[in-house]
């Protein structure tokens, strides 16, 4: 595989601290932003037209599809670079700028502030909080529980809700996030909630089976034993590789992002060699943003014996690249549960669709993301950055997972009871599908 097929694969891993930086920016109200009503002086107009021609160039350039391009933009173009040229404000000309990004109805397609883009290259709040929260019903439902972390020491269990944020309701917001129409914008701006500086503390208000209690919580620093991987731009993350073995002898295997290659890819070799007598195997990346995509044909490699697989091509304009899998002497040949939730994108969506396709998977959970495109980001003249996807993705079954995301084989809803009962409704229920054991979490078989 030459070069040029690496770095467009390398460049899909761009994409996952765009969207959490949105919903960062969106939670506290853009803070970071200059004021709105700001007149633009002469040359900050012509950076800003500038920067729009810049932008329309590059995606023209790029994008693998013209006649669908042509199709969205049309006349549009021209009335929105008109809209950029009169704009008095920077937001008016964001505003012109969006609006034709917004037209071709992709993931991965654009703009971010100069202001808030330097947050790309800055350390993140270390501190969490040591809990996962889901969207059910306009509510905010812890669905896990981080054993020692800064929730359980202070009572927070699964199946609570958070109400308040310090004097923030979470409702109003949850439903403001989900009127974007993304289902991804509510889980990260729901994973701002949860982290903070380590050592600060937070209020929230929960409410449980027992009634509303107030908790203050502060932030811990994540464990040492967990890497932190950089990349181009962006700032590092903490890589999190969990491994258990569940009752049944059933190995879990738990992957927060798909970063670290050095470190990722032994872990699962060892893994797997040290439990092949294991019944089978629940692989978690629920929440998984994705990272680097040839990381899914590497991990895949471990869990199918035959070689001629793929996981699905990327189509860029006027190249191909396919997932291909090679598979590893001694791979894993028993049964294997992926779960998935809507915090599932990217790389994630690739491997989990693709291993469907070819039968090796069964798939839980709940709808991912729908955000599967691969993405590259430039400065533009004015020092905002463009964010713009270079190829489309394709399944092996001809599906394309933009837009709609990869489908569970079992749904199992964010249902406060069945979590208080059975602390992880999802990873339960693979573990029964594994072992062939009847009753166990409800869940909705498509």
């Amino acid at each position: 595989m030459d070069s040029r097929k690496v770095i467009m694969q390398s460049n899909q891993s761009f994409r996952e601290p765009i969207f959490l930086l949105l919903a960062v920016l969106f939670l506290s109200g853009c803070s970071g932003i200059p004021d709105r009503s700001q007149l633009l002086s002469i040359e900050e107009q012509d950076l800003f037209l500038e920067s729009f021609d810049d932008m329309t160039r590059s995606i023209e350039g790029t994008f693998w599809d013209p006649e669908y391009l042509e199709k969205c933009w049309g006349g549009l173009k021209d009335d929105c670079r008109n809209q950029v040229k009169e704009a008095r404000t920077a937001q008016e000309a964001r505003e012109a700028m969006r609006r034709l990004l917004a037209s071709l109805e992709m993931s991965h397609f654009g703009v971010i502030p100069d202001s808030a883009s330097e947050e790309l290259s800055r350390e993140p709040s270390d501190g969490e909080a040591g809990m996962i929260l889901r969207v059910s019903q306009g509510r905010a439902i812890v669905v896990r529980i981080e054993e020692g972390g800064a929730a359980e020491q202070v009572g927070i269990e699964p199946g609570d809700e958070i109400v308040k944020v310090g004097e923030r309701e979470l409702q109003p917001l949850i439903k403001e996030w989900s009127n974007s129409g993304s289902r991804y914008l509510p889980i990260q701006a729901l994973q701002s909630v949860c982290s903070g500086e380590s050592g600060t503390e937070r209020e929230y208000l929960v409410r449980g089976v027992d009634g509303d209690r107030s908790v203050s919580l502060t932030f811990q620093s994540p464990s040492d034993e967990h890497p932190k991987v950089g990349m181009g731009l962006i700032s590092p993350v903490t890589v999190k590789m969990e491994k258990r073995i569940l009752d049944g002898n059933i190995l879990y295997l738990r992957l927060n992002t798909f970063f670290g290659p050095m470190q990722v890819m032994p872990w699962f070799e060892n893994a797997i060699k040290e439990h092949r007598d294991a019944n089978g195997m629940i692989f978690d990346i629920r929440g998984n943003p994705g990272g680097i995509g040839l990381m899914a044909c590497g991990l895949a490699g471990w869990l199918v014996e035959k070689e001629g697989f793929e996981l699905g091509t990327m189509k860029q304009k006027g190249n191909e690249l396919h997932f291909v899998v090679n598979p590893r002497l001694d791979g894993w040949q028993k049964p294997v549960a992926i779960l998935i939730d809507e915090g599932s994108a990217s790389t994630s969506e690739i491997m989990a669709q693709g291993l469907r396709d070819i039968g090796r998977v069964r798939l839980f959970g709940r709808t991912t993301a729908g955000a599967a495109l691969p993405s590259l980001i430039k400065s533009l003249p004015n020092k905002d950055l463009l964010q713009m996807a270079i190829a489309d993705y394709v399944s092996v079954s001809g599906k394309r997972m933009e837009g709609v995301g990869v489908e569970p084989d079992e749904v199992l809803e964010v249902d406060p009871d069945q979590i208080r009962e059975y602390g992880d409704p999802t990873m339960v229920r693979a573990a029964y599908w594994i072992l062939g054991k009847p009753g166990g979490p409800e869940s909705e078989i498509r």
